[in-house]
């Protein structure tokens, strides 16, 4: 077998194991569990298109649009990249989409409590700690503070006239939302790979 076959396949073989560890999360993990935000957006990347969250997210997305005029596929598509299409441990126990954390003022004005877990924090070096989440009463809630960060923190004040165009959007707000070089890229490819900007389109 050719080498190159042989590191894809392995590669591949790898991503698959990393989806399925995070994906498996049960419907009341334990507070011992460790919330990792990059491996939760592994797992997004390297997981099949779940129809069913799409379905669940639709709405929410297009009521985000509605009210702050935001695209819809956007939204649609960072959810599924913060939250492994809705599996992950925070957005099953705490129906926290977007992994936002608690502030010293506590969870803002959308969410209804914090949840205190394991992590990891890289500044630069990697090494555990406990931060606080947000924790929410519903999806539409969550994606709800979304919107309202987007639109309310200066650091998204020049994404706000590209909302017309949604690859523009995410590429404005990828600079200041996550250090990952490549985080418009995924979204992006999310919002293609899923027909995601129909979502942005009037519903008949």
């Amino acid at each position: 077998m050719h080498i190159g076959t042989r590191v894809r396949r392995t590669t591949g073989a790898l991503l698959g194991l990393l989806a399925a560890a995070v994906l498996a999360v049960p419907a009341a993990a334990t507070d011992g569990d460790v919330v990792d935000q990059d491996q939760v957006r592994a797992a997004a990347v390297a997981a099949a298109p779940d129809p069913g969250y799409l379905k669940a997210a639709e709405p929410a997305a297009r009521a985000i649009a509605a009210e702050f005029k935001i695209p819809a596929s956007v939204t649609a598509a960072q959810s599924i990249l913060e939250s492994a299409w809705g599996r992950s441990r925070l957005a099953v126990q705490d129906r926290n989409y977007f992994g936002f954390k608690c502030t010293s003022a506590g969870p803002g004005p959308v969410a209804n409590g914090c949840h205190e877990y394991p992590t990891t924090e890289c500044t630069p070096e990697c090494h555990p700690t406990t931060a606080s989440f947000r924790t929410y009463e519903s999806m539409t809630a969550s994606f709800r503070d979304y919107g309202r960060l987007i639109t309310t923190s200066d650091h998204y004040a020049a994404a706000l006239p590209l909302a017309g165009d949604a690859n523009a959007f995410v590429t404005e707000v990828a600079k200041k939302y996550a250090t990952d070089p490549s985080y418009a890229d995924k979204v992006i490819k999310l919002m293609q790979d899923n027909d995601l900007y129909r979502f942005d389109a009037p519903q008949p």
